[in-house]
């Protein structure tokens, strides 16, 4: 079972999730930020679990199997 294709996916999610809050720091005092703090805040919190939990199983397995 090859797990190199899902470290590359899981990697790319971690990156856009990187990305995404550079932006959101670049930029905090946008014209909504306040408003819209608890949805960016969730949207990141979801994004940051979504791409750790898979990457930090898919490591264990890699190094346990391979």
């Amino acid at each position: 079972m090859n797990l190199i294709p899902y470290l590359i996916v899981t990697g790319l999610l971690c990156i856009i999730g990187l990305v995404t809050t550079v932006m959101i720091g670049i930029n905090p005092k946008g014209e909504d930020y306040n408003k819209k703090q608890k949805e960016h805040f969730i949207k990141l919190s979801v994004l940051y679990i979504v791409a750790f939990v898979p990457a930090v199983i898919l490591t264990i397995l890699y190094f346990v199997y391979f």
